[in-house]
């Protein structure tokens, strides 16, 4: 087990979560899920797996359609924001076994039983995200980790996007609390501002890849897709009509001002 901290959100997302939480766990020290108390499901998920669930109404105040790191942010200050710290989704498989160490600020180090001399070490200062494969189409059963090098790698490598995202707490990149833009109406631009806070030399690709399963960019405003069993939400058409349009104004203008408040 490593010093290191999940955050993650989830809401209407239980049936991914029942997939990747098993696989992922052992990697943390802790696990925070954060979700609503209108979604059952994401609580039954947690509660199977020894995890604790953080409840808030922070996605949809101000008429917000999923202020995701509002909700993110709400959770680090009951929590706290020190250490070592994981921002990921609940869409997304991490290999069972990674080769690594953890470098405190003062100097000392942990390193996971499995690996007394770590071939990567994970330091202060630096913003981690793996590279993603992409497996759009979830089966009953997940693909054995050899065989995830099939899978595409995503089309955008530029950004260390808020799928995965690791870095210590203590780092003098995040500035002071809060570390993310909270105005946003929907879940799809305060990682990549976030991102922003590290200069190129300073965002590392970690020595491994994960998986992740289904779409991407397109629940932003709240679940769209389909569930892994073909239910598709009520709100899907609404979602989706929403997230098109500030889009489209964001081409048109060449600014956010319309998915932000």
């Amino acid at each position: 087990m490593t010093p290191l901290r999940a955050f993650i959100v989830c809401v209407e997302y239980a049936d991914f979560l029942s997939r990747t939480l098993p696989v992922n766990k052992h990697h943390f020290s802790a696990i925070h899920v954060i979700t609503t108390r209108k979604d059952r499901q994401t609580p039954y998920v947690c509660e199977k797996n020894g995890v604790h669930c953080h409840y808030t109404d922070a996605f949809y105040l101000n008429g917000a359609y999923f202020n995701k790191y509002l909700a993110l942010e709400e959770t680090f200050d009951r929590v706290g924001r020190d250490g070592w710290i994981c921002i990921m989704d609940a869409d997304v498989c991490w290999p069972q076994f990674i080769d690594w160490s953890f470098k405190n600020p003062d100097g000392t180090e942990h390193t996971p039983v499995a690996f007394q001399s770590p071939a990567f070490q994970m330091r202060p200062g630096f913003l981690y995200t793996p590279l993603r494969r992409m497996m759009y189409d979830v089966p009953d059963h997940l693909p054995q980790e050899p065989y995830w090098k099939q899978f595409p790698l995503h089309r955008q490598q530029v950004e260390w996007a808020g799928y995965t995202q690791i870095f210590h707490g203590s780092d003098w990149h995040l500035g002071s609390a809060p570390w993310h833009q909270t105005n946003w109406k929907h879940a799809g631009g305060g990682d990549s501002f976030f991102q922003q806070k590290w200069s190129t030399a300073e965002k590392l690709r970690p020595p491994f890849e994960v998986l992740h399963l289904g779409q991407d960019g397109r629940n932003w405003c709240g679940r769209v897709t389909m569930t892994l069993d073909g239910e598709t939400n009520p709100n899907a058409a609404i979602r989706g009509k929403a997230l098109r349009d500030m889009i489209k104004a964001r081409q048109e203008t060449k600014s956010y001002e319309s998915e932000k408040f």
